[in-house]
Order: C-alpha cells, then structure tokens, then sequence
C-alpha cells in the first residue's frame, strides 16, 4: 500500500473473514502474532482460527506477512487509550519475538497482542463483536425456541 507506517503504528491487514494484526517496527519489519503449530510462516492463506491453540510471535517482513492482502496503519484505538512510548512499544514487540502464547480467539488473539504491546492493555473489537454476534444468535434461538414452546402449549389448550 501507499502508505509510510511509522515504528509503534498497529497495523491492519485484511484477510478473507477477518483482520489480522501487526505492530510495525521498523525497516518494513512488524512483530506479530501467528499459529505456531503450522510450521510454514505466516502465508496469507494461513490463518489463527477458532481451533488454533498455540501462537507464536514473530518479526517479519511487512511484505511477506501482508502478501497480496491490503492494509492500512490503524492507530483508531488511540481516542480511547493512550499510546505507549514508541521506545517502550519497539522494545516489548522484539522481547516477545519468538515467545509460544496461548491462543484464544475471543480473550487473546492477534489483535488484542497488538494492543498490548501499543497501549499496554488488550482489546479486540472483533472480538467484542464476535461475542455480540454470538450472543445475539443465541438470545434468537432461545426467544424463538421459547415462543414455539408457548404456541405448542397454548395450542393443546385450545
């Protein structure tokens, strides 16, 4: 893309269902979160899902972790939380590198590390609206299980 991300930038890579992030570091290089168990890299065509377990970090080329995906730098969280130093955020993300983490698409995914390591707390709108997505299918299923429910009783009384 077009654009000059700056050291500490959260970026936003958009893959076919979902978004993956990263934390640019420097030198065209972001650390970021990936499955550990695939053993080859971080392809576009790989991705952490749901069934994913472990996560391993690494440093790589923006380029190669982007691939044909669009991107774009993404600091949106910042009107909520405060920016972390850019030293502190460059030298957390390189401790990290290599470091195996639990993984958890709802409570410690790829976008929650990305805001860790920006603002020293994690959060994760997918993962947010994940849940009200869910929440909402579920509070459906059991509105429209219950009303069937009722119209069956009420219809033996009749």
């Amino acid at each position: 893309m077009a654009q000059s991300p700056k050291p500490g930038d959260q970026i936003e890579i958009y893959r076919l269902g979902y978004q993956h992030w990263a934390i640019y570091v420097g030198d065209g290089y972001v650390v970021h979160l990936t499955a550990a168990d695939e053993g080859i890299g971080s392809s576009p065509s790989i991705r952490l899902s749901a069934n994913t377990k472990k996560s391993v970090v690494k440093k790589e080329k923006l380029s190669e972790v982007a691939g044909i995906n669009k991107w774009k730098v993404n600091n949106e969280k910042d009107r909520k939380y405060k920016a972390r130093p850019v030293s502190e955020i460059i030298s957390t993300a390189n401790e990290y590198v290599g470091m195996e983490i639990d993984y958890n698409v709802v409570m410690q995914n790829c976008e929650h590390f990305a805001a860790i390591l920006r603002y020293g707390q994690p959060y994760s709108r997918q993962a947010e609206v994940g849940l009200w997505a869910t929440f909402a299918a579920t509070a459906g299923a059991v509105v429209t299980g219950a009303s069937l429910v009722a119209a069956a009783i009420i219809g033996k009384r009749h």
